[in-house]
C-alpha cells in the first residue's frame, strides 16, 4: 500500500481503466461525501447553460451536474423567443446546484469536486475555457466549432495529445448518430463508386446581409426583427451588416442580469448592444465564426471521416458582390462559396469539395426535382450514385432518416454491409463513458480539430475573397499569402489570454 499520496478521483478513473479493474471504492475513498462508484456517474460542470447548453446537460441529466455558469440571467419576459431555453430558465430546473457568473470563479472553487467540463458558450470563449479545464486534469466536451481561430484549435488538439487519459469530445453530435455512421460504412464499401465531388451546403440560414448601403437606408428598428430592445433600446440586429456596424459605439445601457465583461472574455472591448446577444453574435469577427464555422463542423463530419481527407492544398472562396472584405472587418458575409481541394489518398483519388453558405447547391442525378433538398447537409457525388443527406445534427438513432442513396435504383438494390462502426447510446454519453474508462471517443479534438480547421481554413479564404490559397499540411501554412497566416491567431484581452500548454 502506498503512503502520504492522495489519489484524486481522476486518477482512480483512469488508473482502473489502465489496469482493465472494476473496483467499487467508498465515497471517502474518493474524496468526497456521497459520491457514487466512478463506474458510475461524473461530476460535470457547465459552462454555458442557454440554447445548446440546456440541450447539453438534459443529455447528460444522468451524470452528477454539479455547477452551472452563465453570463445572461434575463427572465423569459425580457428576452422573448426561445426563451425557455436560456439559462434563466435553466437554473430554475436545478435549484439546488451551485451557479456562478465567471467560470473561472467556478474551477478554483469547485475544483476538487469536477470531474468534467461542458463548454457551450458562445465560439469566442471556448479555448480560453476548455483549455483552462484541461490543464486542472478534467475531460472536457466542446461545442463545435471548437474554437475561435485556427491557432485556438491547435492548441487544443495539443493539450489533448498531451492529456491522452482525459476525455475529449467536439460538439457535433451528428457523428454518433446512425446517418453519419451508415454514410461512412456505404462510402467506404464502395455503394455510389468512385468519388471526386462533394458539396456540402446551409440555406436559409437567415443571417444578417452584409452589403454596404448607407445606414440612411433603413433606420434602427425599421428592419423586420429590429424593434425595441430592452431599455427601449433599438435593436439594429436586423439590420444589413454596414447598418449594424454603424452602432458598435452606440451607448445602450447593460441590463443588471448580463455580465458583459465576462461574456467579452478574451474578445476586444466594445460597448454593450442587443444587436449581440442573445443568439445574434455568430456572425460578428471577433465572436462568431459565420455560417461555415457553425453548421461546417455537422456537415464535413461524414464526408472527412468517410474519405480520410485530411487538409486541402488549395482554397478559394467568393461571396456576394456587395461584401467587400477591406472595408467591412466586422463581419462575415451572408453568402458565399468555398472551392476546397483535397489531395489524393490510398487507393482514393483526389476530391474537390464546394461550400455553399447560405446557397442551394445543384440537384444530383436521380434526386426528384420536386422535392426540396434538406436545409443543410451535403451531397456526396459517386461513379454509381449519391448519397444525400440531411442535417444529421438533429438525429439519433431511431430519429427520422437524414441520409439517402440516390437514384432509387441504387438505393433499392444495394446491399448494406455489415454495421462496421460502433452505435454508442449518444454522442453525449460516448463522451461520458470514455471518461470513465480513460479512453477516447471517436469524436475526440485530435479528429474534431481537423475538421474545425477545415472550416475556419475556408473562413479564412472568405475574408481574402478571390485569391487562390495554396496550403502545406506538414507547415501548416498558406505557402502564397502571409496575409493569410496573418488571420490563424487572435490577440486577447488582459487577464483572458490563451492558457499555454
Amino acid at each position: 500500500m502506498l503512503k502520504g499520496k492522495q489519489f484524486s478521483r481522476r486518477e482512480v478513473l483512469s488508473s482502473g481503466a489502465r489496469v482493465g479493474a472494476f473496483t467499487i471504492l467508498s465515497s471517502s475513498a474518493l474524496g468526497r461525501a456521497g459520491a457514487l462508484p466512478p463506474s458510475d456517474k461524473l461530476n460535470i460542470a457547465f459552462i454555458g447553460i442557454g440554447i445548446t447548453g440546456w440541450t447539453n446537460i438534459r443529455m447528460l441529466a444522468s451524470q452528477n451536474i454539479v455547477g452551472l455558469c452563465d453570463v445572461d440571467w434575463r427572465t423569459p419576459a425580457e428576452l422573448g423567443s426561445r426563451a425557455n431555453d436560456m439559462a434563466s430558465a435553466t437554473i430554475q430546473k436545478y435549484p439546488d446546484v451551485k451557479r456562478y457568473d465567471d467560470w473561472r470563479v467556478m474551477l478554483d472553487e469547485m475544483d476538487k469536486q469536477i470531474d468534467a467540463v461542458v463548454v457551450s458558450s458562445s465560439d469566442h470563449t471556448h479555448a480560453v475555457a476548455a483549455l483552462t479545464a484541461m490543464k486542472r486534469g478534467k475531460h472536457v466536451y466542446c461545442e463545435k466549432p471548437l474554437a475561435h481561430n485556427i491557432d485556438e484549435v491547435r492548441a487544443m488538439m495539443k493539450a489533448a495529445k498531451k492529456y491522452p487519459h482525459q476525455a475529449t469530445q467536439t460538439g457535433f453530435q451528428g457523428h454518433a448518430s446512425e446517418d453519419v455512421r451508415s454514410i461512412v460504412e456505404w462510402v467506404q464499401n464502395g455503394a455510389i463508386g468512385e468519388i471526386k465531388e462533394v458539396h456540402i451546403y446551409q440555406q436559409g440560414a437567415r443571417r444578417p446581409t452584409s452589403g454596404n448601403r448607407s445606414a440612411s437606408a433603413s433606420a434602427p428598428g425599421s428592419a423586420p426583427n429590429a424593434g425595441p430592445g430592452p431599455n427601449g433600446a433599438a435593436r439594429p440586429g436586423g439590420l444589413p451588416a454596414q447598418d449594424q456596424i454603424a452602432h458598435i459605439n452606440d451607448v445602450v445601457p447593460v441590463p443588471p442580469e448580463v455580465k458583459w465583461d465576462l461574456w467579452l472574455g478574451p474578445a476586444p472591448n466594445r460597448n454593450y448592444n442587443p444587436m449581440y446577444i442573445p443568439l445574434r453574435w455568430r456572425n460578428w469577427l471577433d465572436f462568431g465564426t459565420g455560417i461555415l464555422g457553425d453548421h461546417g463542423p455537422h456537415f464535413f463530419d461524414p464526408v472527412v471521416w468517410s474519405l480520410d481527407l485530411g487538409c486541402p492544398t488549395s482554397i478559394v472562396a467568393d461571396t456576394e458582390a456587395e461584401y467587400d472584405p477591406a472595408t467591412n472587418n466586422q463581419m462575415f458575409p451572408r453568402t458565399a462559396t468555398v472551392q476546397y481541394e483535397f489531395p489524393a489518398n490510398g487507393k482514393r483519388g483526389p476530391v474537390h469539395v464546394t461550400w455553399f453558405g447560405d446557397l442551394t447547391p445543384p440537384v444530383p442525378d436521380g434526386w426528384d426535382p420536386n422535392r426540396p433538398l434538406p436545409d443543410g447537409g451535403g451531397i456526396i457525388l459517386g461513379s454509381k450514385g449519391s448519397i444525400v443527406y440531411g442535417p444529421v445534427y438533429s438525429s439519433n438513432p431511431g430519429a427520422i432518416k437524414q441520409a439517402w442513396l440516390v437514384p432509387d435504383d441504387l438505393d433499392k438494390s444495394y446491399v448494406r454491409p455489415a454495421k462496421t462502426l460502433p452505435r454508442p447510446e449518444s454522442h453525449w454519453l460516448d463522451w461520458a463513458n470514455a471518461a470513465k474508462a480513460g479512453e477516447q471517443p471517436s469524436g475526440n479534438w485530435t479528429y474534431g480539430g481537423l475538421v474545425t480547421q477545415i472550416c475556419l481554413l475556408g473562413n479564412v479564404a472568405i475574408r481574402l475573397k478571390g485569391q487562390k490559397l495554396l496550403y502545406d499540411a506538414k507547415a501548416e501554412r498558406f505557402t502564397n499569402s502571409h496575409e493569410a497566416n496573418q488571420l490563424f491567431p487572435r490577440t486577447y484581452r488582459k487577464g483572458w489570454e490563451l492558457p499555454s500548454v
